[in-house]
């Protein structure tokens, strides 16, 4: 049987290691990114690479956008050469980009008269997951659709859930980061507090993971909090980002959510002390460098 053709535009920290779990499933890839030398490591796998957004989309029946937001998405739909003018009705566009519920479903009635199906598609997980094909796919739109779709699906990630309509995909997201970033801003205040009492961070992580609060995140968090060294995984800048959605989304839907703009909060004045390349847990270190019992 003759495999789907797949076009993949992002060749971010979460794109490139999506892309090559395309490739090695053995799915005909073509591949774009604004600055083309990111496309190497694809093209030395087994990857065509495209000049443009339109010629990916003239040579793929799915198209996947894997960029930083939705100005990103928007350029590759509507600029200068932008796939846009190759959709028609034998296309499926899905966005694996974060946005808002919003956004996505913008995007799908701008999409709709080109005869193309739209899919908001965004993924629970971060770079290690995604390198290991371990990503959750919260997939919005067409049911039918969404299912045709699950093996392209699950050669980058371990699970998908349908999540409901166009734009429910994006919510899911919302509501998935929104507990992301609450939970390691409540690890950041914890660790400080410990140290704060005296206590080794040896002590606490082992009291978290014997326990009911024993957490994955927790678990993958715990070296960086010890060394101090916070090599992104989930850059901070993104998760500032992403929570202006989840902000934006909350007052959208009349959600209180004052956890939610703490954290939001946190995370603009930790980007403003020069974090925002880190992972996002470095917000313990604008916690420690506020607390006052902290040591050097």
């Amino acid at each position: 049987m003759k495999k789907t053709r797949i076009g993949f535009m992002g060749m971010g920290i979460m794109g490139q290691a999506m892309a090559q779990n395309l490739l090695r499933r053995k799915f005909p890839l073509t591949v774009y990114n604004r600055t083309p030398a990111r496309c190497a490591i694809l093209a030395e796998l087994g990857a065509k690479v495209a000049a443009t957004p339109r010629e990916l989309a003239e040579a793929c029946d799915v198209l996947i956008a894997m960029v930083t937001g939705p100005e990103a998405v928007y350029a590759l739909l509507t600029g200068e050469n932008g796939c846009a003018r190759a959709l028609d009705e034998t296309k499926t566009f899905v966005n694996m980009s974060t946005v808002s519920p919003a956004y996505a479903r913008e995007l799908a009635h701008a999409i709709e008269p080109l005869g193309a199906t739209y899919i908001d598609a965004p993924v629970s997980g971060s770079k290690k997951p995604a390198e290991e094909g371990q990503l959750v796919i919260l997939a919005g739109g067409d049911k039918r659709r969404v299912k045709a779709l699950e093996p392209v699906f699950l050669a980058m990630g371990k699970a998908v859930v349908q999540c409901g309509g166009v734009g429910q995909g994006s919510a899911m997201k919302m509501a998935v980061n929104m507990l992301l970033a609450t939970m390691m801003q409540g690890l950041a205040e914890t660790t400080a507090l410990a140290r704060g009492g005296g206590l080794s961070l040896e002590a606490l992580f082992a009291v978290l993971a014997a326990g009911p609060l024993q957490c994955g995140l927790f678990a993958l968090k715990e070296p960086m909090l010890k060394r101090r060294q916070y090599p992104a995984q989930f850059p901070l800048k993104h998760m500032l980002k992403d929570l202006r959605f989840v902000v934006d989304t909350a007052q959208d839907t009349g959600t209180y959510a004052p956890l939610a703009h703490a954290a939001l909060n946190t995370c603009r004045a930790a980007v403003s002390r020069g974090l925002g390349d880190a992972d996002f847990a470095a917000v313990a270190e604008l916690v420690r460098s506020l607390s006052q019992s902290q040591e050097d």
